[in-house]
């Protein structure tokens, strides 16, 4: 097992500058969830520590041990790939010892070690079969068996879940946790989905335009964002984000206007609030802005509700038994505590 460091990490393709001076300490058996949107820079992140990618400036170590000039065949990591990347004329059993092949580790004992390792994927009784008689679910597990086998310092997975259907992946998602809590294994995680970050990570690393905007703990970064991107970018459905100013501690912006936010003055300011911390009233004294129902969404065990106030549309986290009606007048009470207040010109929260 091993650490991962970043010191003032630079990488460049041509003129474009893809990652910024990154400083990043992922510990011994942390699983580490990189986030963001697509060009954020956290799969060229993760091809540097493999070696697919050279850093153009500063320094990476695994361990103790600087690799920036180290072959990646050399670094001891193994790679789960987004398209499982099996070979098709291979069985699965094959497929999954080829790495224990390439090191001419002995037949019979090359054969326990994969059974073993299908066994933690419940893919024991599938080792006879071609990549093509699998399923998608299947096939993925190959391919952690095949990175399970090497047993290497640390995991590297890029979106690996994201060729699943949405069942496959709440299932997978539980046997990834699961996996690493078992192996023990330093794991760095690719995605763009938050649901996924916020389930298995131990820290979640927020990247946006080759930077991290935020890292820590999932609560931490979902009860705490420190910017706007971060507070738009985690939470489903999204944190309703509202423009306005701020003065003497009371937010005024189309609309609506709420007081409680402390001794904050911000000129220009988005202010920030999530479904679940607010909710519809049938009192105008006690509603912070008023609007009218624009749609009604039945998710299971609550009810999306979003109200259209002026040009904004806000939405509410409501009960599942919600009654309101489309068109129908309402009020919704945005409690000053749980709401967040950003400078609209440098996208930093504002404390209050």
């Amino acid at each position: 097992m091993a650490s991962v460091s970043f010191r003032n990490v630079v990488k460049r393709f041509g003129g474009f500058t893809a990652i910024h001076g990154l400083d990043l300490d992922i510990t011994d058996r942390e699983f580490l969830v990189l986030l963001g949107p697509s060009g954020c820079g956290k799969t060229t992140t993760m091809r540097m520590i493999a070696g697919l990618e050279d850093v153009t400036s500063g320094e990476v170590y695994i361990g103790d041990e600087m690799v920036n000039d180290l072959l990646p065949k050399y670094r001891d990591v193994a790679m789960v790939f987004q398209s499982y990347a099996l070979y098709p004329h291979m069985s699965v059993e094959d497929n999954i010892g080829y790495p224990l092949k390439i090191r001419k580790i002995a037949r019979e004992e090359r054969r326990r070690i994969v059974l073993e390792a299908a066994q933690r994927v419940e893919l024991e009784t599938l080792l006879d079969r071609l990549p093509r008689e699998l399923s998608g679910g299947q096939r993925q597990r190959v391919a952690l068996a095949r990175a399970i086998v090497r047993t290497p310092k640390v995991f590297l997975m890029d979106e690996p879940l994201s060729n699943l259907d949405a069942k496959l992946r709440v299932q997978m998602r539980a046997e990834l946790k699961h996996l690493q809590h078992e192996l023990q294994i330093t794991t760095v995680y690719v995605t763009h989905d938050q649901i996924e970050a916020m389930t298995l990570a131990h820290r979640v690393a927020v990247m946006n335009k080759g930077v991290i905007e935020q890292l820590g703990t999932p609560k931490d970064i979902y009860n705490d964002p420190r910017t706007l991107f971060v507070a738009g970018f985690i939470g489903s459905p999204p944190m309703n984000l509202i423009r306005g100013g701020v003065a003497g501690g009371v937010f005024e912006g189309s609309g609506l206007r709420i007081a409680g936010l402390g001794s904050a003055r911000v000129e220009e300011a988005i202010l920030g609030f999530r479904p679940e911390d607010i909710r519809v009233v049938d009192g105008v004294g006690e509603a912070s802005l008023t609007g009218q129902i624009y749609s009604v969404e039945l998710i299971g065990d609550h009810t999306l509700v979003a109200v259209k106030a002026g040009e904004e549309l806000v939405r509410v986290r409501a009960d599942k038994d919600f009654a309101g009606k489309l068109d129908e007048t309402v009020g919704v009470a945005v409690p000053g505590e749980k709401a967040f207040v950003f400078d609209a010109r440098t996208e930093k929260r504002v404390d209050h």
